[in-house]
């Protein structure tokens, strides 16, 4: 059986916080719960610090600091869309992801980062169609720094090709920013097999190897 992790460890914004995936105990449950699930994980193993409105910037200004000692043996990084409907400098945008997946390294942990997906929303709001372009390309260049910082740390980018049906308005909730929970589900559903595998690379705390790329 797979080496399953100490910790799942989160962070990142609304999506990774499960908004819209209402748990019956209160809260959310989100991707990150189900996917602890699928790991045979008990939710008290789970530090998800993902918060709305969350840029990289706050993930490692307020969501690192906050982990401190979590030990964890899997960390998944799921935000981006906020830094890209505001602008970012892609330099620190890299410097910044490298800072996520460097604790993650320090921790012997595994870790994915999550795509910045297109949200129906980008199609229903108001904005022209320059706005429109300029987003959807911010989505490629800080996607293009997820890829990047991972492969420099030997950790995971999950492609947007790997989660094809993120596009399906179906999974969205009716303001399309949010994963509904059918959403939540088929991420969590992606990210199990893949986090076996890598969890199944070896012993938790060991050093890491190169997992999915």
């Amino acid at each position: 059986m797979a080496a399953l992790p100490r910790r799942l460890v989160v962070f990142g914004d609304s999506v990774a916080e499960g908004r819209d995936d209402p748990d019956p105990a209160g809260g959310w449950i989100g991707w990150a719960g189900r996917l602890a699930d699928l790991l045979e994980l008990p939710r008290d193993r789970v530090a998800n610090f993902g918060r709305p409105a969350a840029t990289i910037a706050d993930v490692t200004g307020e969501q690192l600091p906050a982990a401190g000692d979590a030990r964890p043996g899997l960390v998944v990084l799921n935000c981006g869309m906020n830094d890209a409907l505001a602008g970012f400098d892609r330099e620190r945008v890299a410097h910044l992801v490298a800072e996520v997946f460097g604790w993650a390294s320090r921790a012997g942990a595994v870790a994915i980062a999550a795509p910045v997906p297109c949200p129906p929303f980008l199609e229903r709001v108001p904005m022209s169609a320059f706005r429109r372009k300029r987003t959807l390309q911010r989505i490629d260049e800080f996607n293009a720094e997820l890829r990047r910082a991972a492969e420099k740390h030997d950790m995971t980018f999950l492609a947007p090709g790997a989660v094809p049906e993120v596009a399906d308005p179906g999974l969205w909730s009716a303001d399309g920013i949010h994963l509904n929970p059918a959403g939540h589900a088929y991420v969590a559903e992606v990210m199990a097999p893949i986090a076996r595998d890598l969890l199944g690379e070896r012993p938790v705390g060991a050093p890491a190897d190169r997992g999915w790329t």
